[in-house]
């Protein structure tokens, strides 16, 4: 564009490399589209029809002196210009490259396509390959005007960027110029509509997560991807949709975003999301009448329309259906994001899912400081408060805004900081309860009661035995339990825990609290002591009253009154913690044999006061959960034989810990017992014969009952036994009842001795079967999962192991294993196979050809020199291959050891190696495009690593003495480096080292063993990488 005449002593602008970002006016952020043409060619023509035409169409369009003010400085207001609008027009006409003006123009937008503008060209009358390549009248215009070549060059990069764009060709069109402007006007139309959505301005910690979910949707993929985003309410899932949404809308014609659409519930409020979802998809020219004309509309106009589309807040499949169709389809290369509350609607359309977690400490602190201070950290004077703060919060992204932003009110104030941190250490965050009392009323009566169950009594408490609460109570647990773990209202936690964030359980006894109106004697449940005290007191039949907590921890006693339980006829549940005195004066005047308690389901009093407290005055017919532990009873203790004959609906017996049993009661009594826990019982040697009376039996678990040397025969008539747990026992012989049909987890592990020889008989319906020092293995045709873990005495497995053909996890961690058999080949469904020697054992030499089902394989062997030829295992996602030679002369003898075959694992997710002797690595390593996690140790002779593949994100390099070079300048994605006694000099890349970078400084051995601990832990858990 040339100078206007009223400018002419100014000139033509300069080059823009000398052009100083400047703060633009405010009336300059008004524009939407900058036209850069050259006058003379269109200015009075078609530049000027387009430009009416744009601003008729309500566009918003910078061009020529009328928008500029007189005596402002036309260069710099120009190139802000451009900078502040979202798409640029230039009309590259025959004469465009004459005038420098327009050249600089045109690498400026350039500059600003980086950043994400359009660049919309036009090519009036000229060919895109003559702009492109600078031929003919191009590039003669650019030797004319004289200036240095750093100038030159900048234009015709600019000239062969803009020339390789997709734009109007008016030579090769068939339109006549005023046809040309109204699909230009049309496209810009568009482009504008696709606004971003708008994110909070302090975005902290979802990076990460982002990547993780545009990995799941594939980006360069053309099949259509749905994706839902779930998490409990305040976690930030509608901050981290929108963020990928931002991140994918240049790449759409067709989008749309649907706010809170779980508030929608009536036809009209659905059929107005509708029309707003047809009308983004339509251009506005459709909209339905009803939903179900919507429905229809939405699977037949659009099943083949590329679209971006987020959902957010959705409340269940009614909703999803009447936006997305009942197949939830639509055309190739589409992306669709739903945000949830609860995902188990989501799995009935079989969508991919991705669970928000809470954010770790750091990041808290960050995000905290954001809305408390203005900054990225606590001044240093705040730092300590600022933590213990962040610390109430418990990584809940919206309890952090909250407080950070409350308190920002108050800037430094120390005793306004000091009031509000008593405050919410003691009470509740208003706002937060508001927003995850949404979850709760989404809930059915029966999920309720479960979720207030868990929130105040059962905490830290074993799954299994509270469904079997629940079951008698008419709950239905299984599917309550997978609602609330779908709506990220709880989680199971190892051991079978239920866990549950301090808020969702401070939300639920403040449920039970206003449900009472204020009333103790009201409330369902009681689990504070001086609480519940009061209420027994009371001496009032408390029909209410369903479960109840009594820790006497901190609280001493020395009388119980039995009469106070007596008035609680609805109790169902009772849990008594905390050490009574043996010479508790127990109160039972004026009570009735079996009159305590009639409808207690479950009882859990640890250390039991047996010879102070009689069982007879309970109610034990109701009785499904007995818990005894730590208790001081023994195996002739009178109370045995009130429940054994009153008892008759147990299930659950738990005796853990319980010194003084030293065999265990008669049990007969019991028929209907599934489950029986004797762990840590340190002096049990002895299992009573009438075990084998137990035919519904299903899980007996012994583990750490150290004295205990033998196990019955009759314990092999139990047709139902399915895991028998004998960990830490002192079994010296497994008897002939192995045979058991249906056992399913045999699990002798770190037993002192087991029989070392012979033949035993295996079940053949064995599932899971983990045995310790043994040396012979029977053929077992249906056995999935075999665990040889720390059985030094086993030094290889024999010929016919490649028969079992079911065995999908191999474990021979810290084993004794020299040498696999050749059959391992066999072993056509093994997806998992380790095995790691300890640094004493010698370890195998040399691996056999290995099944191709393979997708974990991890080896660590102190006598393995020859690399291993893996090139078939094309389906590992995780290979650790560890070769700890001691002698270092046997490695001379090979000769240029490398893994060539790495290339051919194209399914690589994981990758660690420690290959001494290794001098190369695969040059195809950068074509391994899944791979996330490398580590290189002690790869001494290592002298150059090739391109690495981009998807990297973990990158640990330790111990590799040869290597000087490296380039990371192509990992756009690494988030974590650990570079530690290699001497990298020269680190190709450095500038990616920001601060989104994690550099790690790790001693080696602290490192490295870390490193192997996790990947085997993901490996045995569930194959995930996200575990690692």
């Amino acid at each position: 564009m040339e100078a206007p005449a009223s400018f002419n002593d100014i000139g033509e602008a300069g080059s823009s490399r000398n052009y100083k970002p400047m703060q633009i006016p405010e009336e300059v952020f008004e524009y939407e589209v900058f036209l850069s043409f050259r006058g003379p060619d269109t200015r009075r023509g078609f530049a000027d029809y387009l430009y009416t035409s744009l601003k008729d169409a309500g566009v918003r369009t910078f061009r020529d002196n009328e928008e500029l003010r007189i005596g402002e400085e036309i260069g710099p207001e120009l190139l802000g210009a451009i900078e502040q609008s979202k798409v640029s027009i230039p009309i590259l006409s025959k004469e465009y490259a004459s005038s420098k003006w327009c050249l600089d123009e045109l690498a400026h937008m350039v500059d600003c396509r980086r950043k994400g503008q359009i660049i919309m060209p036009v090519f009036y009358y000229v060919k895109p390959s003559e702009v492109r390549n600078q031929k003919e009248v191009y590039d003669k215009a650019l030797l004319a005007h004289g200036v240095d070549k750093e100038t030159i060059q900048r234009w015709r990069a600019a000239l062969k960027e803009v020339g390789s764009l997709k734009g109007w060709d008016m030579e090769n069109g068939d339109r006549h110029e005023g046809q040309l402007v109204k699909l230009i006007v049309k496209e810009v139309l568009i482009e504008l509509k696709k606004a971003y959505l708008l994110v909070t301005e302090f975005l902290v910690g979802v990076d990460n997560n982002v990547k993780e979910i545009l990995g799941m949707i594939g980006t360069d993929t053309d099949d259509a991807k749905i994706v839902g985003i779930y998490g409990m309410g305040g976690i930030g899932k509608t901050t981290l949709a929108k963020v990928v949404y931002n991140k994918l809308t240049e790449d759409f014609a067709y989008c749309c975003s649907l706010d809170n659409v779980g508030e929608t519930s009536n036809p009209i409020e659905i059929l107005n999301l509708q029309n707003r979802l047809i009308s983004a998809l339509s251009r506005g020219t459709l909209s339905a009448n009803s939903v179900d004309e919507g429905i229809m509309m939405i699977e037949k106009r659009f099943s083949h329309k590329k679209a971006l589309i987020l959902l957010d807040d959705v409340g269940g499949k009614s909703q999803l259906i009447a936006l997305l169709g009942r197949r939830c389809h639509f055309g190739p290369g589409s992306r669709i994001l739903i945000t949830t509350k609860n995902a188990a609607f989501l799995h009935e359309f079989d969508l991919k899912t991705y669970q928000v977690g809470e954010l770790d400490l750091n990041t808290s602190l960050q995000l905290f400081s954001k809305h408390a201070f203005r900054r990225d950290y606590p001044p240093p004077e705040r730092l300590e408060l600022s933590r213990e703060i962040v610390k109430i919060a418990k990584g809940l992204p919206l309890a952090i805004e909250v407080m950070g932003s409350a308190l920002s009110l108050y800037g430094q104030r120390k005793e306004i900081w000091d009031e509000y941190l008593e405050k919410w250490k003691m009470g509740h965050i208003e706002e937060i309860q508001k927003k995850l009392m949404i979850s709760y009323e989404a809930l059915d009566s029966c999920e309720k009661q479960i979720f207030l169950d868990i929130a105040c009594l059962l905490i830290g408490c074993d799954k299994t035995n509270a469904i079997y609460m629940w079951r008698e109570i008419g709950l239905s647990p299984i599917k309550g339990l997978e609602v609330l773990q779908m709506m990220s209202l709880i989680k199971i936690e190892e051991g079978n825990k239920f866990w549950m964030h301090d808020y969702l359980r401070d939300l639920g006894r403040e449920i039970v609290s206003q449900e009472s109106g204020g009333n103790l004697a009201q409330k369902s449940r009681l689990w504070n002591l001086e609480e519940a005290l009061d209420v027994l007191q009371r001496s009032e039949t408390n029909i209410r009253l369903e479960a109840l907590r009594l820790n006497f921890d901190q609280f001493w006693v020395d009388s119980l009154p039995l009469g106070e339980f007596a008035v609680l006829p609805k109790l169902r549940f009772l849990r008594v913690e905390g050490q009574l005195p043996q010479s508790l004066l127990i109160d039972s005047q004026s009570l009735n044999s079996g009159s305590l308690l009639p409808n207690l389901r479950w009882l859990m009093w640890h250390h039991f006061p047996c010879r102070a407290l009689t069982m007879t005055y309970f109610s034990m017919n109701k009785l499904v959960i007995l818990n005894f532990s730590k208790s001081e009873i023994t195996h002739d203790w009178d109370g045995w034989r009130i429940i054994i004959k009153g008892a008759c609906n147990l299930k659950v017996l738990n005796l853990t810990n319980c010194s003084c049993l030293t065999k265990t009661p008669d049990l007969s009594g019991l028929l209907k017992l599934e489950r029986l826990i004797l762990d840590d019982c340190d002096r049990l040697t002895r299992i009573d014969s009438s075990i084998g009376k137990l035919k519904k039996l299903i899980f007996f678990s012994l583990i750490s009952c150290r004295e205990l040397q033998s196990l019955p025969e009759e314990l092999g008539g139990l047709p139902t036994l399915k895991e028998l747990l004998l960990e830490g026992t002192s079994i010296r012989e497994i008897p002939d009842w192995w045979a058991l049909e249906k056992l399913e987890n045999p699990n002798a592990r770190d037993s002192l001795l087991v029989r070392t020889s012979g033949s035993i008989n295996y079940p053949t319906s064995s599932l899971d079967l983990s045995l310790m020092d043994t040396n012979f293995i029977k053929v077992l045709p249906c056995l999935e999962r075999l665990n040889l873990r720390g059985c030094r005495h086993i030094n290889r497995l024999p010929y016919l192991f490649g028969k079992l053909w079911s065995l999908t996890e191999l474990d021979l961690y810290d084993s004794g294993i020299t040498e696999l058999p050749d059959s391992m080949e066999g072993l056509r469904n093994l997806k998992t196979l380790i095995v790691y020697t300890g640094s004493e054992l010698k370890g195998i030499s040399v691996l056999p050809k290995l099944p191709v089902s393979l997708t974990s394989l991890v080896i660590l062997s102190g006598s393995m020199v020859t690399i291993p030829d893996l090139s078939d295992l094309i389906n590992l996602n995780l290979l650790m291959l560890f070769m700890m030679v001691r002698e270092r002369s046997s490695l001379e003898l090979v000769p240029d050891p490398s893994p060539w075959w790495l290339g051919r694992l194209s399914k690589l997710q994981t990758l660690a190696l420690s290959i001494p002797h290794m001098t190369n690595l695969s040059p195809e390593l950068g074509a391994l495009s899944q791979l996330k996690f490398l580590l290189l140790w002690d790869c001494r002779r290592l002298q150059r690593i090739p391109q690495i593949s981009s998807s990297v994100s973990t990158l640990y390099i330790t111990s590799c003495n040869s290597l000087t070079t490296l380039d990371i300048s192509n990992l756009k994605n690494l988030s974590t480096l650990g570079i530690t006694d290699t001497p990298v000099e020269d680190l190709s890349g450095r500038e990616l080292l920001d601060n989104n970078l994690l550099e790690c400084k790790i001693k080696i051995e602290t490192l490295v063993f870390i490193v192997i601990e996790k990947v085997v832990e993901a490996v045995l858990e569930d194959h995930s990488y996200r575990n690692i």
